[in-house]
């Protein structure tokens, strides 16, 4: 039993000095407490517990991140952008802290191999990138302060991967800004749905984009949401509404 215990320790103090060079490789500083980390990147897969029956895994570690993301960008959106309204703050934020750019730095830092656990991608999830980054997020707040995970943020985040100027001609959401293209122009826009699950036992969705009762462009996929959003943006790039000088 002895033996076996002290087998145990020497690997889990393995698997510790793996995570603390991992870490330093995409970490500005060197981490402190490794268990705030350790936790970051556990999968609820494990199952695991702490003495008192608290469940250990990255979720709790994800709720902090992403609050404390959305602090930092706000206060760097404020300052950078003085003359700017509160709902186009709201928008630039939105364009900065949305899953599609979280999961891209999270996949940068390609931050899934620091998990304790091996998943194929579907185990894991599409999002699971973004999810960790957030922890990780979370997790240097903990260890660090705030100082200390406004520095990663800077760096891993704002310094590197946000150009204003670009940003606030970047579209957020195609459908949102085809109907408000279509509002301030007087157009007559429809999205129709069909139920398309003939293909395949999956229920799928199939939305027509409809502009003055003609058929632009059509999308399709297993959420009526993100059918919307495909044909818009199909939609957009046959208009070109910002070419055709049509913004409103």
């Amino acid at each position: 039993m002895r033996l076996f215990y002290k087998f145990f320790k020497l690997n889990k103090l393995a698997g510790n000095n793996s995570l603390q060079r991992q870490l330093e490789k995409i970490l500005p500083f060197k981490p402190q407490n490794l268990s705030f980390y350790q936790e970051a990147f556990t999968h609820k897969a494990k199952n695991l517990k702490d003495e008192n029956g608290r469940k250990i895994n990255f979720e709790r570690l994800e709720f902090l991140g992403d609050a404390i993301i959305e602090a930092v960008v706000s206060v760097f959106l404020f300052k950078e952008l003085p003359y700017a309204t509160e709902g186009e703050l709201t928008v630039m934020r939105s364009k900065i802290v949305n899953r599609k750019h979280l999961n891209e730095l999270g996949h940068k830092l390609n931050i899934t191999e620091l998990l304790n656990i091996k998943l194929s991608e579907r185990q894991m999830g599409h999002d699971i990138s973004g999810n960790l980054y957030e922890a990780l997020v979370g997790a240097i707040f903990l260890d660090k302060g705030y100082e200390g995970v406004k520095k990663f943020i800077y760096s891993s985040m704002i310094d590197s991967h946000i150009d204003l100027v670009k940003l606030e001609k970047k579209i957020n959401s195609y459908k949102s800004f085809m109907i408000e293209w279509a509002q301030k122009n007087h157009q007559n826009l429809e999205f129709i749905a069909h139920n398309d699950s003939h293909k395949g036992k999956n229920n799928y969705f199939r939305v027509n984009f409809v502009l003055n009762n003609k058929k632009v462009s059509h999308g399709r996929s297993s959420s009526k949401k993100k059918a919307e959003e495909i044909a818009a943006r199909r939609a957009y790039y046959i208009i070109q509404p910002e070419k055709n000088g049509k913004k409103g």
